[in-house]
Order: C-alpha cells, then sequence, then structure tokens
C-alpha cells in the first residue's frame, strides 16, 4: 500500500512539476540568445583540420556543411559584435506584443511551444548564417530573439494559475531563475565544443536538439489551467484555487491599466530593475579586468558567481515574501521593494567611491549589488500579481518589453560616460544608475498597493468567456 500511497502524494504537487517545466523552457530560450555571446571568441580561430581532411571525412550532407563552416574564420568589428548583440533584445520588442495579443486568443499553450520550437530552429541555423556572412547571421539573430518575447507573459499566467495564493512570490522567484540558468548552462557546453574536434557549430545544434525536447515535453505535458489538467486532484485544485477569487481570463481592461497609476508605477519600477541588471550582466566582466584589474582567468568566475547567489536569494526573498505574516501586503511589497532596488542603489555608490587599490572590496560590493536585486521578487513584481490578479499576464508581458529596452540602454548609457575605461569614467555610470534605481524606489512606495484594482473585479454580461480546446478566447477591451 506504500508505492500507492507515495503516488497519490505525488499527484497533489503536480502545480510544482508545472513549475520545473516552464523553468526549464524560460532557461532553455534564454540559453540560446546567448551562444553567441560565449562562442565569438572560438568563431575567431580557425579550426584544426584541412580542406583535403575535410572532404574525405564528409560522408553526408551534414557533415559537409559543418566541414564548410569550419573552415572560415569570423572576425567581427565592435560595432559588428555590438549589433548581433542588440538585435535579440531588438527582435524580442517586436514579438511582444504580437505574440502577446495570440496568446490572448489562442492560449499559452500552443503559442509558447511554436516560439520554442521556432528558438530551436533559429538557433541551429545560426552556423550557416554566419559562412553567408554578416548580415544573414544579424537577420537570424534578429529571429532567434523572437524565442525570448513570451518569457514574462508566461511567467504571469503560472504565477496566477498554477501557484498557491500563499506561494505566488515563491513561484514568481523560481521562474525569474531563467536569467541565472541560462549562462550556467550555456557556458560549460561552449567551452567543452569550442575546445573539441566538434568545433564551435556543435554548441548550436546541442542547444537547439535540448530545445525541441524541452518544449515537445512542454506541449505534451503542460496546461494553461490546472483545471484542464488530468492529473491534478480536487485537493490540489482547491488549494491552488482558494482566496484567489475570479482565476478565468477575462476581456482586458487596456485603458483602466494604462490608466492606472500604479501600474504605470509598476512599470516605471521594472525598467530601473532591469537597467541595473542589465548593466551589471553585460559590464561585469569588463569592469572586473579592466578597472579593478583581475586576470582574465579570474574574471570568468568572479562574474558567474554573482549569478548563483541571486538565484539562491530570489528564491528565498520568494519563500520569505510568502510567508511574511507581521504586516500587510503593502507594507511588505514596499520592505521588498525598498531592499531590491534601494539596496543595489546604495551598493552602486560603494561601487563609485570604492578606489582601485582595493579591488577585493570592490568585487564583494558587486557581488551584493547583483545578489540583493533578488528581492524585487517580493516586491514591484509581488505588487503587480496581487494588484492586477487575473489581468497580471498583461502587465507581465510588458516586463518583456521593458528588459529588452533595458539591454539596448546599458550600453548607450555606458558609452556616453566611459571612453577608455577609467575609475573617474565609471563613477558617473555607478551614480547615474544609483539615481535612476533610488528615484523609481520612491515612486513605488508612493503608489504601490496591496489588493487588487477595481478592474479586476468581474464584470457582468458581456464580460463572459466561452473557452474551446482548453484555451480562454480573449479580447481587449477598449
Amino acid at each position: 500500500m506504500a508505492k500507492p500511497l507515495r503516488s497519490y502524494k505525488i499527484r497533489h504537487r503536480t502545480r510544482f512539476f508545472i513549475l520545473f517545466l516552464c523553468l526549464l523552457c524560460l532557461s532553455i530560450s534564454q540559453s540560446n540568445t546567448l551562444t553567441l555571446n560565449f562562442t565569438i571568441i572560438c568563431m575567431s580561430t580557425l579550426h584544426n583540420f584541412t580542406a583535403t581532411e575535410a572532404s574525405e571525412k564528409s560522408t553526408n550532407v551534414l557533415d559537409f556543411m559543418l566541414h564548410k563552416i569550419l573552415q572560415k574564420t569570423y572576425v567581427y568589428t565592435a560595432s559588428q559584435s555590438n549589433l548581433l548583440f542588440s538585435a535579440v533584445a531588438i527582435g524580442a520588442m517586436c514579438a511582444v506584443y504580437p505574440f502577446m495579443y495570440i496568446i490572448q486568443k489562442k492560449g499559452s499553450r500552443s503559442v509558447v511551444t511554436f516560439v520554442g520550437l521556432f528558438s530551436a530552429a533559429t538557433t541551429a541555423m545560426i552556423p550557416w548564417a554566419a559562412y553567408l556572412g554578416f548580415y544573414p547571421l544579424l537577420a537570424m539573430r534578429f529571429l532567434q530573439g523572437i524565442g525570448l518575447s513570451t518569457g514574462f507573459t508566461l511567467i504571469g499566467i503560472v504565477t496566477r494559475q498554477w501557484s498557491m495564493q500563499v506561494q505566488g512570490a515563491f513561484f514568481f522567484a523560481c521562474l525569474s531563475c531563467f536569467f541565472q540558468i541560462g549562462p550556467i548552462f550555456t557556458m560549460p557546453v561552449a567551452s567543452a565544443f569550442c575546445t573539441s574536434s566538434f568545433g564551435w557549430p556543435a554548441v548550436y545544434y546541442t542547444h537547439s536538439i535540448v530545445t525541441i525536447f524541452i518544449f515537445l515535453l512542454f506541449f505534451t505535458l503542460y496546461r494553461e489551467s490546472p483545471v484542464f489538467h488530468t492529473i491534478v486532484t480536487e485537493l490540489e485544485l482547491s488549494k491552488i484555487q482558494r482566496g484567489k477569487g475570479e482565476t478565468k481570463r477575462q476581456r482586458v481592461p487596456l485603458v483602466q491599466i494604462l490608466r492606472d497609476p500604479v501600474v504605470l508605477s509598476i512599470w516605471t519600477t521594472a525598467l530601473a530593475n532591469f537597467m541595473g541588471i542589465q548593466l551589471t550582466m553585460q559590464f561585469t566582466p569588463t569592469y572586473l579586468h579592466k578597472i579593478l584589474g583581475f586576470s582574465v582567468q579570474d574574471t570568468g568566475p568572479f562574474s558567474a558567481l554573482p549569478q548563483v547567489i541571486t538565484a539562491f536569494v530570489k528564491v528565498s526573498a520568494g519563500y520569505s515574501a510568502d510567508k511574511l505574516q507581521c504586516c500587510t501586503p503593502k507594507t511588505s511589497v514596499r520592505i521588498f521593494n525598498s531592499l531590491a532596488l534601494g539596496g543595489m542603489s546604495f551598493m552602486f555608490v560603494g561601487l563609485a567611491i570604492i578606489p582601485t587599490s582595493m579591488p577585493y572590496l570592490g568585487l564583494f560590493m558587486l557581488i551584493l549589488s547583483c545578489s540583493i536585486i533578488g528581492f524585487n521578487c517580493g516586491g514591484f513584481f509581488r505588487c503587480s500579481a496581487i494588484y492586477a490578479a487575473q489581468h497580471n499576464h498583461f502587465v507581465m508581458g510588458m516586463n518583456s518589453f521593458l528588459n529588452c529596452l533595458a539591454a539596448l540602454l546599458a550600453p548607450v548609457i555606458v558609452n556616453i560616460f566611459v571612453e577608455n575605461d577609467t575609475w573617474n569614467e565609471w563613477y558617473w555610470v555607478w551614480m547615474s544608475h544609483f539615481v535612476i534605481l533610488f528615484l523609481s524606489n520612491l515612486v513605488f512606495q508612493i503608489y504601490a498597493k496591496g489588493e487588487p484594482a477595481e478592474w479586476t473585479k468581474k464584470t457582468p454580461g458581456k464580460d463572459i468567456v466561452v473557452d474551446f480546446d482548453d484555451a480562454d478566447v480573449i479580447i481587449i477591451k477598449f
């Protein structure tokens, strides 16, 4: 009887399996866009075989294509590299709203699967696009960015539909760890294949195969609502729906959302949050090496360390935010947001004043600035989940756009102040971001709410939604 009992208990935890499955999807999509960041160095060196050997080894079309690709070196100027990195963000920005609208029409399961498989296809075609030339590669990077466009929309849906009311912040914290898991997967894969006989194209093919497997698994096992999942028990369903009110999707009150000062403060805070994150993600290696003077060998692990710590802080903060009973939700989101954005802003002040003669103190402050932002899951992100309720997928979808915008703004702001990578130049980079983060947190403190908005309440008559094929039809209401 013990075995059926264990199986029965597992069935009451389907929501955690869905959480893990969606985290895998988000992480591999992030990994795909990072492949070029890690392979661009080994692409500039010629692979160790001759054209004659390549012809002898080519037993099929795929081998022939692989050897043709490896016979070339791929060297890009600084401006070309920046374009290749920025193309991903631009592609994601262009696709966010079209796919958000399609998800509202067709549901998330089929759309997210399509976007994931599209990401796999474009990733597999990157080596051949590079062989054809810079502009085909640039176009493929733009298309590859589409794979990131549904990320935050999916997070909003899963957090709303699958988490218990008392686990919302924990679910978001876990799902948002895809930012950290993505590079953790890509770094060792790229390192292994770049130095192997398979060459750097194998990095892309491996990512593509893993992506296909994960998203086919997602399509098979995921359902947008636990109501439609066959292995969700009535007990687990009652736990998930307890205290949530209306969970069925309704028409999105677009005008009310766009005019709501609380939502606007959430988006303002989100943009500042992503600007701080993108600054540290993109420029930590540069700052450690050129300003603090660490060696290239030390820069790699020191750059990865903050990502690991941030993931731990996120999960811990999300769990703590859900369990905190000593204050109201409104006070809770204010406290966590102050820890995240306020904390990062003051860490940036520390980085601005720490001299280059104290590199390890600077490293410690940089690790703190990257890690403390993990408290954001209990701040404006939790406020969004509470305030927007069943419409949080729309509010969260905007975060995909803001994240991409921040990725484009980060190098622009750095280039305004930095020409020769000196300590004095970086002083202004840190201080400008201190102002942005500090002021955005003040705005959030003024407008933050801890209860659902009026426009989340179910309206009679026309707001009834007809379901078909396990998906809700959602018409944006103007």
